[in-house]
């Protein structure tokens, strides 16, 4: 029988599950204190010892490690045997530290042994794994695949009788786990058929996450319903900054510790700025070096913090000690990472789970009221397991082509189908490998029921390089023309995705305009908008899904706010806020209705339906548009609306007559149409690429042809998997074109109007905190600071016999040749000294007497202005002719430094085109 199979439980006593054990467990169980079971571990531990595969999905704090080593401990205190009988595979190696720490003391009083492998543990410590195999090893998937490349290593391999994936969800949804499933299999070969144990605190859909882990092999589910262990709130806390910063103060005063979860390390520093002084609260996120988290971890426990303030870096089983309440500040957009962070508060046995959602306007007070009530019902998004992903089936196939030398394609097939990630892909198989065949990783020899792979020399190189499937991903430096200087990094796909010339983004806590993107550094000024875009982490930008957003839809028709909360100051927020759109006779968007609201910069699109289908939905328009009116379309899109920036000819109307007359299955085409020469495209395909091994891992993105990379992987499985993967990550094609289908069928309504407070105050709902704009002041301040500190060459044009390095801030006014008292002193930038030789030449080239004239015309300007023309000049991107201009408008005060920012900003945006 295959498929998920009830664990049959009639939720037998506390005693009957425990008395299966053997002594030596039970004994450890009493000595560690545990008087009860938890009902996750009652469930789990009979069919585990009776052998079954399990997928046991409980809360956060129910003993799910426990439940799976107990039954583990027991097999391998009665089986015997050699190797590694054991793994344990977590998907981050903080985890692995942690399970180690936790694991260790059971094994030492077991006689077991155990040890912890991965990308950071010493060489030393492998050698003696090697030597003398743990029976316990706790990894990673990554460190797994490593495992089959060594020939001591693999024979090793051959004990494992059981495999525990903990955070099963965090890898099902990803290639990193489609690559696991398949090193399952290839496990298999070695080791024979094994016990699957899947651990997951939240997933909506476990019967699917069980055929990821099993393949077609049955499996038993135990799964405890999260929602009972949870005490869920929302309060409103305002939109300004300072009282939600209170809020959360607040919040952390009531308890002796508290996690404050955020949605983005940029909130993360924000929140953590402004609480920094009480002494008692620390910032933990993955940009921060592992010493810095560990040292808050260990503070954390030992009682030393009354709060962390995190990201996502905490919503995993780490043990920090007890934790009395959860602040979610700001929806978590998803019911799943609620569920899996509030899991995190009490984290002990039989307690319940605090958790409070601090909303931070109406769309964000709405979602949360949403996924509080499909929290306690249990309605928690599925993991859509990775399926037939072109790019991981090359790597696996270069994986098994080195590990055997040779192997029958048939062979091949057979392993990579049992696994839950590549059933039915034998046409995928056979385009995978010619296309490796091209790049020289592998050959194909024989034909027919005789086709073997055969390995080269190429693909163990390659395998060095590619053992994991994530993505390696360039930091692009963020530089500052005021202060000179880089004031931090983006990620790549953040940087090709969104930025433009124009675009304002926040990072540091500052808003930046973009200037230039070139030979791979972003110039950038300080920006004055309230508003801009965070920017991407790895990890970040939670999408809002489908089902969340058309609820909150639902909630804004019925306006039935007493059924999701009887919290009196939210309620009365949200009122407020519908009354105001009622006084205004604008109406509300809802799921059954879309507002297209005519702004100054183009079209607000308010429909109800997530971020990824708002991003497919706004792509389209945009395509249509450029295509009808051949002018260049801005899209900025969220899980409630899209904004269009439109030239004033386009109107709401013209979006109207596109939704109703675009077929809704011409989607996806008209995408694939749109991106294939966009930088986005671009991007993936080079990634693609690279872990097809078509590219190397560190060739540089910038000096790839786009137009080259089209020709060469046009019509192949590398562009169908860029495709794919820009497709299933950035967007929902099938919620778009239900949202079309609906339109044209009149089940959803369209209403055309002026931009209304919703649309409005909402363009920026989908982001998290949005700190206020920089100072004009502070801005002006800095640039003086800068032009003060820069270098200046100073050279007399009337006797040619001085010159002098020194500072902007040590040039007296007026500047006076020593030797010749003229003040007739050209003020050269740095790298210009080497041309002075020119003014002394006798028969100089028309082009050294146009440097000459410039030098000229850059000492009278110092002879008519003094010192105001030295700092003029010493400019990035300032000549004499605009140094005339800046002096001649504003020599003085603040009005002369924003001429020359000004310069200095026309400098980058049109050098490109001297």
């Amino acid at each position: 029988m295959t498929g998920p199979i009830s664990d049959g439980s009639t939720r037998s006593g506390n005693s009957a599950a425990r008395d299966l054990l053997d002594p030596r467990v039970r004994a450890l169980i009493d000595e560690r204190g545990f008087t009860d079971l938890s009902e996750a571990q009652q469930r789990a531990i009979p069919p585990l010892l009776a052998g079954k595969n399990i997928v046991l999905i409980a809360p956060t704090g129910t003993g799910k490690t426990e439940s799976a080593m107990f039954p583990v401990f027991n097999a391998l205190l009665s089986e015997g045997g050699t190797g590694f009988r054991a793994l344990y595979i977590t998907p981050l190696r903080a985890l692995n530290r942690d399970i180690l720490g936790r694991l260790e003391w059971w094994c030492a009083r077991l006689g077991l042994t155990v040890g912890v492998r991965h990308g950071d543990t010493p060489q030393n410590v492998r050698r003696k794994q090697a030597l003398s195999p743990p029976d316990l090893l706790i990894t990673t998937p990554e460190t797994v695949q490593a495992l089959f490349m060594g020939k001591r290593l693999r024979k090793h391999l051959e004990g494992v009788r059981h495999v525990v994936v903990d955070e099963i969800h965090e890898l099902a949804g990803s290639k990193r786990g489609a690559q696991l499933a398949v090193a399952l299999e290839r496990l298999r070969e070695h080791a024979g058929e094994f016990q699957r144990i899947g651990l997951s605190a939240t997933v909506g859909n476990p019967a699917d996450i069980g055929r990821y882990l099993c393949g077609d092999r049955p499996f038993t589910l135990v799964e405890v319903p999260v929602a009972k262990g949870l005490d869920l709130a929302v309060r409103f806390c305002g939109s300004e900054f300072s009282k939600q910063t209170r809020c959360v103060e607040e919040m952390i005063d009531a308890e002796d510790s508290s996690l404050v979860f955020v949605n983005t390390r940029v909130t993360a520093e924000a929140l953590g700025h402004a609480l920094i002084e009480r002494g008692d609260v620390e910032v933990h996120h993955g940009s921060l070096s592992k010493e810095v988290r560990v040292d808050a971890e260990d503070r954390f426990r030992a009682g030393e913090l009354r709060a962390l303030i995190c990201t996502s870096s905490m919503e995993l089983g780490i043990d920090i000690g007890h934790i009395g309440h959860v602040v979610q500040f700001g929806s978590p957009r998803e019911v799943a990472r609620l569920v899996q962070r509030v899991g995190r508060a009490g984290h002990h046995l039989f307690s319940i789970s605090r958790g409070t959602v601090l909303a931070t306007g109406f769309d964000d007070l709405l979602e949360a009221l949403v996924i509080i009530r499909r929290a306690r019902a249990n309605e928690i998004e599925p993991v859509r397991p990775y399926t037939n992903a072109a790019d991981v089936l090359a790597n696996a196939v270069a994986a098994i082509a080195v590990e055997y030398g040779e192997i029958p394609f048939s062979r091949a097939l057979t392993i990579v189908q049992r696994s839950g990630c590549f059933a039915g892909a034998e046409d995928l198989l056979r385009a995978v490998c010619e296309q490796m065949v091209q790049h020289r990783l592998i050959r194909l020899e024989g034909e027919g029921e005789a086709l073997r792979i055969v390995t080269t020399g190429r693909a163990r190189t390659y395998l060095s390089a590619n053992l994991s499937m994530i993505h390696d991903e360039r930091k692009v430096p963020v530089f500052d023309i005021v202060t000179r200087r880089t004031v931090g990094t983006l990620d790549e796909s953040f940087v090709l995705g969104f930025v433009q010339t124009g675009a304002v983004f926040v990072t540091k806590g500052q808003l930046w305009r973009v200037l230039d993107f070139e030979e791979g550094r972003l110039t950038v000024e300080p920006a004055k908008e309230a508003k801009g875009e965070l920017p991407s982490w790895e990890g970040e930008q939670i999408p809002v899904p489908y089902a969340v957003a058309q609820e909150v839809g639902a909630l804004r028709r019925s306006r039935d706010l007493a059924a999701y909360t009887d919290n009196a100051d939210a309620m009365g927020y949200a009122e407020r806020y519908l009354h105001e759109m009622d006084a205004n006779r604008t109406p509300v968007p809802t799921d059954r209705l879309i507002t297209l609201e005519n702004a100054d910069d183009g079209v607000v699109c308010n429909i109800c339906a997530g971020h990824r289908a708002n991003e497919t939905i706004a792509r389209v328009l945009s395509i249509l548009i450029s295509a009808r009116h051949g002018t260049t379309v801005g899209i900025e899109s969220g899980a409630y609306r899209a904004m269009l920036r439109l030239p004033r000819q386009i109107r709401a109307a013209d979006i109207r007559d596109l939704l109703l007359a675009t077929d809704p299955s011409h989607i996806g085409g008209i995408l694939r149409l749109a991106l294939r020469r966009t930088a986005l495209f671009k991007w993936k395909l080079v990634q693609v690429a690279k872990k097809f091994g078509a590219i190397d891992a560190d060739a540089d993105y910038e000096r790839i042809s786009l137009h080259r990379l089209l020709q060469t992987f046009d019509g192949t499985v590398v562009q169908d998997e860029a495709y794919s993967e820009l497709f299933r990550d950035y967007m929902d094609v099938e919620a778009a074109g239900e949202v079309f289908r609906a339109v044209q069928a009149g089940e959803v309504a369209i209403h055309i109007g002026p931009l209304s407070v919703l649309g409005a105050d909402g363009l920026s709902s989908s982001r998290d905190m949005i700190p206020p704009p920089t100072a004009d002041q502070a801005v002006i301040s800095t640039l003086k600071r800068r032009l003060a500190g820069d270098g200046v060459v100073l050279f007399c044009m009337h006797c040619k016999n001085w010159k002098s390095r020194t500072k902007v801030e040590r040039v007296p006014d007026p500047p006076q040749c020593p030797l010749c008292s003229a003040r007739l002193v050209a003020a050269l930038k740095p790298w210009e000294e080497e041309q002075i030789g020119i003014a002394k030449k006798k028969g100089k080239t028309a082009e050294e007497h146009a440097f000459e004239d410039r030098m000229l015309k850059n000492a009278n300007l110092v002879l008519s202005y003094g010192k105001t023309a030295v700092t003029a000049l010493a400019a990035r991107g300032v000549g004499p002719d605009t140094a005339a201009r800046i002096c001649a408008k504003a020599k003085e005060g603040d009005a002369f430094y924003r001429e020359i920012l000004k310069a200095e900003r026309n400098y980058v945006l049109t050098r490109r085109f001297w």
